[in-house]
């Protein structure tokens, strides 16, 4: 995994899309990869959170919300094992900037009609933003219900429409928002739990499209 680089992308708000970024920081931190989480978003939600009492558990965290956050990721990424990246929740050349340098794209998609419509609009930025470059991306649902009708129902419509996605899910926890009154994520609250088990299980299939596509590219 060494120097990979993570961007998190939508191109919509309240996605889950700094959530999943800080929680597979600090779970790749908390397993030693040394990783670096950039904060690309002129919101600062992932700065705010460092600001908290337990600051991400000591994730190296860089803030640059501008375009040439590009360049400082292509610097700094082989001083890490893994760089993540969150972005904008609308569509900029900051959110181009950090697809560009990524190796694989993790899109949140919260399991609602309206946030689908709006993953597609993100997609198209994916595959248009970047002229030359034939990104590597899965779709994560977010806030589901497990066994919920509206989760099946949007996980099989992206399916069918042809969007690759995670298997595993951010299921809805309340464990989240928990843990961020305190500048923290489930991994650090409480190891064993459904929450960071979650969280497990999307950073073990991130890991596995890393490793895949470092082995097509040697």
């Amino acid at each position: 995994m060494s120097g990979s680089v993570v961007t998190i992308a939508s191109l919509k708000g309240g996605s889950g899309k700094t959530t999943l970024a800080t929680c597979l920081a600090v779970h790749w931190h908390l397993k030693g990869l040394n990783p670096l989480l950039v904060d690309a978003d002129p919101q600062r939600s992932t700065s705010r959170l460092v600001e908290r009492d337990q600051a991400l558990g000591g994730v190296n965290v860089l803030e640059q919300a501008d375009k040439d956050v590009w360049n400082t990721i292509k610097q700094q990424r082989s001083s890490h094992s893994i760089t993540i990246v969150d972005t904008p929740g609308f569509d900029s050349d900051i959110t181009i900037a950090a697809l560009a340098i990524a190796d694989i794209v993790l899109i949140p998609v919260k399991a609602s009609p309206l946030d689908v419509d709006r993953m597609m609009d993100t997609v198209r930025t994916l595959m248009s933003g970047v002229k030359g470059w034939a990104p590597t991306f899965r779709c994560v649902l977010t806030q589901t219900v497990k066994g919920s009708v509206i989760s099946r129902h949007v996980r099989s419509e992206l399916e069918d429409g042809g969007f690759p996605l995670l298997t595993s899910e951010m299921h809805n926890r309340v464990a989240y928002a928990e843990a961020g009154l305190f500048g923290a994520t489930p991994s650090l609250i409480a190891p064993e739990g459904p929450a960071a088990r979650d969280i497990a299980h999307i950073a073990d299939e991130a890991d596995a499209l890393i490793s895949t596509k470092k082995a097509l590219s040697a």
